[in-house]
């Protein structure tokens, strides 16, 4: 049995030690926020740090929860994850596929322009405009259209097409499948961890995204959640909650922290369920040019 020895027993011990102070430097942002937040209202306003709330209250989120705009918020928040991911997701197969085919004619030059969108950008007053053109504003479907087509996610579906072996496809096609079906019956089942890769980055960015809310959409029941979260945090839009019926309204610090967990929630629920083909997908995808 071979002994180890006392600098293979603490290097590891620094290594875990190291970890565990980031680990903890990570995780106490969101120990401060979700303390503040069931905290009662001379806590909340207590300065400092807060790594448990000593005076639980719910008040903060039954008065959060009781805010319309959060509701309509949600539903938007949902639409456009739910369509804009399935939509970017089908718009990236799609261009993906006959890009990666060598027999495609003028391939480079349409990869070409498809890096080009990634480096130059016509700014937001001339899309702006096309939006407006378009008759997207103050529609749902701003949210999903203008970024259906991302180019880094093609690049990234292209390179996970070409690392499939093209005896598989030529067996495909000796069979009679056409490339359709080649597509969506042979591909698509072995892209599920790049799929899904995808599909966790786009529901990232529709989750945190409000800028095209503040740019195209004005009616309030059309706001997504982010947007209404930053009336709460950077506006200090308060006025539904000022004006409760309680004598003693909870601390505006519990309501903004409040409304941010409320927010994170669907990030921290989905998370956990598609995490084990995050690395496995990113990783498939860089591998071969």
């Amino acid at each position: 049995m071979k002994i180890k020895r006392w600098q293979d027993r603490i290097a590891p011990s620094i290594i875990y030690l190291t970890l565990s102070i980031l680990a903890l430097i990570v995780v106490y942002p969101f120990i401060h926020v979700l303390s503040v937040s069931f905290s009662g209202r001379g806590e909340a306003l207590r300065s400092g740090f807060h790594f448990y709330p000593r005076d639980f209250e719910w008040q903060a989120y039954r008065e959060l929860l009781d805010y319309p705009l959060i509701w309509s918020g949600y539903a938007n928040t949902l639409f456009r994850m739910v369509v804009g991911t399935t939509l970017t997701l089908l718009v990236t197969v799609c261009a993906a596929y006959p890009l990666s085919r060598p027999d495609l004619p003028m391939k480079r030059v349409l990869v070409m322009l498809l890096l080009f969108t990634m480096i130059f950008d016509g700014g937001i007053v001339p899309q702006y405009l096309l939006i407006k053109e378009l008759h997207l504003l103050n529609t749902r479907w701003v949210y999903v259209l203008p970024s259906a087509a991302n180019a880094f996610n093609v690049l990234v579906m292209i390179s996970f097409f070409r690392s499939i072996p093209d005896a598989l496809i030529e067996a495909a096609r000796i069979d009679g499948a056409r490339d359709l079906r080649i597509l969506f019956r042979i591909l698509l089942p072995l892209s599920i961890p790049s799929l899904v890769t995808i599909g966790l980055w786009n529901l990232v960015y529709h989750i945190n995204s409000f800028m095209d809310n503040l740019l195209y959409v004005t009616d309030s029941s059309k706001f997504v959640l982010q947007q209404v979260v930053r009336q709460i945090l950077i506006e200090s839009k308060l006025d539904p909650f000022t004006t409760a019926t309680l004598t003693i309204p909870p601390a505006p610090e519990s309501l903004k922290m409040a409304a941010v967990i409320v927010s994170s929630l669907p990030v921290i629920v989905l998370y956990p369920f598609l995490l084990k083909y995050f690395e496995k997908g990113t990783m498939i995808g860089s591998v071969k040019g």
